[in-house]
């Protein structure tokens, strides 16, 4: 197998969204006030920075492990639920905050992690694809 395969294109479209996801404001109390927001990131909220981080550094590794498809299969398995871990938390940040107002306190960005977790499952479509394709090559030999 080559690098050059679709689906690294989509790891690595995932691994950019959620580095960029990393630095934008994620909540917005009623005063207009960033909670959780760039590098400002204070108590639980660094620990969701650490995990979008760690989601974009393991996507970007995931491209290179091409010659082991089921080992990348379950990076982007494990990729999709550090992303579902680190909405939970951002949630249960929120309705911890004292004026966390639920209608517009969310930011736009909070659609990135969304929109990242279906490139993931598109990669892990196209390794499965091409797993099958290499297990019907070998047949025909």
């Amino acid at each position: 197998m080559v690098i050059q395969r679709k689906q690294s294109l989509y790891l690595l479209i995932a691994a950019i969204l959620m580095g960029i996801y990393a630095f934008m404001p994620l909540l917005i109390n009623s005063n207009g006030n960033v909670i959780l927001g760039g590098i400002s990131y204070e108590g639980m909220g660094c620990v969701i920075f650490i995990m979008n981080c760690l989601v974009a550094l393991l996507s970007f590794i995931t491209i290179f492990k091409f010659k082991s498809m089921r080992f990348q299969k379950r990076l982007c398995g494990v990729n999709i639920l550090l992303i579902v871990a680190s909405l939970a938390t951002l949630c249960s940040v929120g309705v911890m905050q004292k004026d966390f107002d639920l209608v517009g306190s969310l930011t736009y960005f909070n659609i990135i992690p969304v929109v990242a977790i279906i490139f993931l499952l598109l990669a892990h479509k196209g390794i499965s694809h091409d797993q099958k394709l290499l297990n019907d090559s070998g047949r025909i030999r």
